[in-house]
């Protein structure tokens, strides 16, 4: 492992965020072209590198603990890193990396684009502390500083339509921030104790009106942040006014990270599983609803974006399962949307970059210009709509499953059910665009840029993989399955047996 590499995970995107204006000025003056973009993707991946250090360690059953200060636990800030963090961490990375790439080209024809890798670092910097830290107060701040600067660039191109998108995203989002503020208060209040592990031990296990008030708000909080059926409203709008690699981001890491923060609070704050069934019950709403709306729109971005509310549905029901299967099950479908809900974005993002729009009714045609661009939309509407062998299959099958051995069928049912409808709105999407007759202006339109192509190409590939070879999947998996399912062993390393 890296040395001092917990902390240089959340500290390396701070300092090339405040790097990125003067590397920018500087290569400016000097005529050098390309400068800010090489720099970035340097970085990003110089940060996949320590994060990917750390797993030998993690996966060899040890959980980091890194003491900032030398402070021991409880006391001063600690970075607590065990399977299912650093799990949530290689993905936010991953992802990341490959956006970085792909604004490579995707982003040239922008101005601004200093802020816009300032800010995209800056995104990183706080999914990286979210993920890492053991402090649930700077767990909150982290997700501010990610958010704040989500709100940022989904306004970054100063259209009317990009600044109400984000407004709302702001507005909507700080009602979850106060719900998530309130709950913190209250447990401090408490306990007197803002250690994650801490509070777990401290937290009693009887289902009390003090403890089912922080939870309700923890869970209402996390729940606007990922856009969970009723709190949803802000994200199809967001999604579809950001730039495509934002939206690539945002759909794959933050939409992650989002989900890690709530099963952490919920289950090793708070020991729930006892509330798994409600989160099932919410998963299910929320995988109806956003398949339902996806199957009704017009705009390419905008059907991804209820998709996604649609596929979050999927990981809260089989982690709501709360049984080992359903939690592999619903852990692996966070891995493998992230992998195919970026790939689906990026390519949205590919054809606006070449034809200008992402209205499907003045598309169509398309595969004679961009075949290997339409092959691989094939490959992530099958793999997101869990037609085998791709990776989508592999986690919802485990997942359909996991409901029948916890005696919940009818989940089973309706989960099937939505992936027939998912397949139903993505094969929509392909006539659309790819088939059908090609409009006069769309003849002279080329394929996508080779630089664009390398990350949705290697996420094409990985959704292969993983359909053909799901136990690797679940083996990548089991580690973040079983932190998760123990959060005795969690409170001890951190704690020190205390």
């Amino acid at each position: 492992m890296i040395p001092h590499a917990p902390i240089l995970a959340i500290v390396l995107p701070l300092f090339a965020a405040f790097l990125m204006p003067v590397v920018g000025i500087l290569a400016r003056r000097r005529g050098i072209k390309r400068a800010r973009e090489w720099f970035a993707i340097a970085a990003v991946l110089v940060e996949l590198v320590i994060v990917v250090s750390m797993l030998p360690v993690v996966w060899g059953e040890q959980i980091l603990v890194y003491q900032l200060g030398g402070w021991q636990p409880p006391w001063g800030i600690n970075l607590a890193i065990d399977g299912l963090n650093l799990f949530v961490a290689v993905i936010v990375a991953g992802i990341s990396a490959l956006v970085v790439i792909y604004s490579f080209v995707c982003m040239e024809r922008d101005t601004g684009l200093d802020q816009y890798y300032t800010l995209l670092f800056l995104i990183l910097a706080g999914m990286m502390g979210v993920a890492l830290t053991g402090d649930i107060f700077n767990l909150y701040v982290f997700f501010e500083i990610m958010c704040i600067s989500s709100y940022a660039l989904v306004a970054f191109r100063r259209k009317w339509q990009s600044i109400e998108a984000s407004i709302k995203y702001l507005i909507v989002s700080s009602l979850g921030t106060s719900f998530i503020l309130l709950g913190i208060a209250l447990l401090y209040g408490m306990v007197g104790s803002l250690n994650i592990a801490h509070l777990a031990q401290k937290l009693p296990l009887e289902p009390t009106s003090a403890i089912i008030v922080p939870l309700a708000l923890f869970v209402t909080g996390f729940g606007i942040k990922i856009a969970m059926v009723p709190l949803h409203m802000w994200q199809p709008d967001a999604y579809q006014a950001a730039p495509s690699a934002v939206a690539a981001l945002f759909s794959g890491a933050t939409a992650t990270i989002g989900i890690y923060a709530m099963v952490r609070v919920v289950y090793t704050l708070f020991g729930a599983f006892a509330i798994g069934i409600m989160l099932a019950a919410l998963g299910l709403v929320t995988m109806v609803l956003g398949a339902l709306m996806a199957l009704t729109q017009r705009d390419l971005k905008r059907l991804l974006a209820y998709s996604c509310i649609s596929q979050i549905g999927y990981v809260l029901l089989g982690i709501g399962l709360g049984t080992v299967l359903g939690v592999q099950g619903g852990l692996f479908h966070l891995f493998n949307n992230a992998i195919y809900k970026t790939m689906l974005f990026m390519i949205a993002g590919a054809i606006i970059y070449r034809v200008g729009t992402s209205n499907m009714d003045r598309l169509g045609g398309l595969w004679k210009n961009m075949p290997v661009t339409a092959m691989l939309f094939g490959v992530g509407a099958l793999a997101i709509s869990g037609v085998p062998p791709f990776n989508g299959f592999a986690s919802k099958w485990t997942i359909y499953v996991a409901g029948i051995e916890a005696g919940q069928p009818v989940f089973t049912i309706i989960a099937l059910i939505m992936s027939a409808l998912t397949l139903a709105y993505f094969l929509k999407a392909l006539n659309s665009i790819f088939l059908g007759q090609r409009p006069t202006h769309l003849k002279n339109v080329k394929e996508t840029p080779l630089f664009m192509l390398f990350p949705i190409v290697l996420l094409a590939a990985l959704c292969v993989i993983f359909g053909v070879l799901p136990q690797l999947g679940i083996d990548i998996v089991r580690p973040a399955q079983e932190a998760l399912m123990n959060s005795g062993g969690y409170i001890s390393a951190v704690l020190g047996g205390a």
